[in-house]
């Protein structure tokens, strides 16, 4: 079971994978299992369609698959704050499913591409992951955003039509499905 505060810092995880139920502002969230991957109710519809939509590029592919079969769990926790990370630490995805992104030459990616980034994440091994975490990049912040971004991202946004980034920035702007980003 997790717990999950008002400022979304997980407390405390515990093996083996269950079910799990949230508490923020006092109301309980549960969360549907998907294998490994459990994904807060009140966005699993937005998880669903962005997943589906992911899914149509291989290596968005093998990322859900390998989250899905993994021997420790994922969780995926929604948000309306344009707000998506990864908790290294507790393997928690935090995703806003209705932030797009307009890339800094121009382009648009949709929320479902900001879901991806992050599962992408998580699909690393956690020493190389944190090794590539704490390496400074200038354009990409640290050299883990810089392998998510040109990698996996790069080829997910090229298969689906999105918009491509050559750094770790742009400006968010607010769409009305997981799968838009115009």
């Amino acid at each position: 079971m997790i717990t999950v505060r008002r400022d979304t810092t997980i407390s405390r995880i515990s093996q083996p994978l269950t079910p799990i139920a949230v508490d923020r502002a006092s109301q309980a969230r549960t969360f549907a299992q998907h294998g490994s991957l459990f994904v807060e109710r009140a966005i699993e519809g937005d998880f669903i369609a962005a997943e589906s939509y992911l899914r149509a590029d291989s290596v968005m592919r093998r990322t859900f698959d390998d989250l899905e079969n993994a021997s420790t769990a994922t969780y995926v926790i929604g948000n309306h704050r344009n707000d998506d990370h990864f908790d290294f630490e507790h393997r928690a995805v935090t995703w806003d499913p209705h932030s797009a992104l307009r890339t800094t030459t121009g382009g648009a990616q949709s929320p479902a591409l900001g879901l991806g980034h992050e599962l992408v994440h998580a699909d690393e091994a956690a020493d190389k992951r944190e090794y590539l975490a704490t390496t400074f990049d200038a354009a990409y912040d640290d050299k883990e955003e810089r392998r998510v971004i040109v990698g996996a991202e790069t080829h997910a946004a090229r298969t689906l039509g999105e918009g491509t980034r050559h750094d770790h920035s742009g400006r968010v702007f607010t769409v009305d499905s997981p799968t838009a980003f115009a």
